[in-house]
């Protein structure tokens, strides 16, 4: 697998306010995205996504740890070399109009991207290049002349990724990118992604608080919870054999279609609220949530180790269950 971005022991930490402790947002993060896959990054409000996206954007620096993009250590670079690789990797950001300019047109936000980056010698080449930009998103060349209020949320937020996508970058960072959006547009904007994936052999980061939305687009998902990974795998491994306590609350929270079946199956939400990060729990921040909790989960951190191929968890639990399930299989001799 070659790497688009990797990400080494990330951490970030935030200054308390007045009478609170540092806020550790992240907490020594490793994650690789390969080149041409979609890693979704999922959980609740809080648990550290949104402060990942910035840093791999370097809208915010890390406290300690490395991100490197196509081969480049992107946090050791200078503001002025920094510029110059931006091209590489943009954002798409939760709220579109917040994101757009409102007192200019779609096409003039689009032109000056272009401009800023050299990217267009002449007003016809820049007039061609931003038709181009819009149809690539679903919107007709009319909507050059229109302003961001003169759109739907669906639309504008198909402007913001043709203006991620006027630098022609490899990696799109997609930070509750539909969240905002109506179901039924929600819908069009992820197919309109999927394809633009495929098409344009793009590498995506899909941030969002809905797994039932993660699973419908990933490759792999790493569950986050209070700044860390606690769950690694394949959509399919994380949504149907979801094995940390947390991912699997999270499934069980995942609306299905069937009434009846719903009534019958769906749980209720996981109890209490996510802890204070400026005052964490000690060892496996999960615990005093989790139902499977024991006394080793409040006194010691539990990493995340591979339990099945290209499958990690971070439970003291999981990891003993899998540990005793694989002495009982091994031959007497070997136990």
């Amino acid at each position: 697998m070659t790497a688009a971005i990797s990400v080494r022991d990330l951490t970030r930490i935030f200054p308390g306010r007045r009478g609170q402790g540092d806020v550790q947002a992240l907490n020594d993060v490793t994650l690789d995205v390969a080149r041409g896959e979609t890693l979704g990054i999922v959980g609740e409000s809080g648990c550290g996504k949104s402060t990942l996206a910035r840093l791999l954007v370097r809208l915010d620096q890390p406290t300690s740890g490395s991100i490197t993009l196509e081969g480049a250590d992107v946090t050791q670079l200078s503001d002025r070399a920094f510029r110059n690789y931006r091209r590489e990797i943009q954002m798409v950001f939760q709220d579109p109009y917040g994101s757009l300019n409102p007192r200019q047109s779609v096409g003039r936000t689009l032109g000056e991207v272009l401009d800023v980056h050299g990217l267009a010698t002449s007003r016809s080449q820049r007039r061609a290049r931003v038709l181009e930009l819009l149809a690539m998103v679903g919107l007709g060349p009319y909507f050059s002349d229109r302003l961001p209020r003169q759109l739907s949320g669906g639309q504008m937020q198909r402007v913001g990724i043709a203006r991620a996508l006027a630098v022609e970058p490899s990696v799109l960072v997609l930070d509750e990118a539909v969240s905002a959006l109506d179901v039924s547009v929600q819908a069009e904007v992820m197919n309109l992604l999927v394809g633009m994936r495929e098409e344009l052999d793009l590498t995506y980061v899909f941030i969002s608080h809905d797994l039932g939305m993660v699973r419908h687009i990933s490759d792999r998902v790493a569950v986050m919870y209070l700044g860390r990974v606690v769950e690694l795998g394949s959509w399919k491994q994380v949504s149907d054999e979801p094995l940390h306590p947390y991912a699997e609350a999270l499934q069980r929270a995942v609306p299905v279609a069937d009434p009846e079946l719903e009534k019958g199956e769906i749980e209720a939400p996981i109890k209490g609220e996510v802890p204070n990060p400026a005052d964490p729990p000690s060892g496996c921040a999960f615990h005093p949530r989790c139902p499977l909790a024991e006394r080793i989960c409040s006194e010691r951190r539990p990493e995340l180790v591979e339990m099945t191929p290209g499958h990690s968890v971070a439970c003291h639990v999981v990891e003993r269950e899998f540990a005793r399930a694989e002495r009982a299989s091994s031959p007497p001799g070997m136990r």
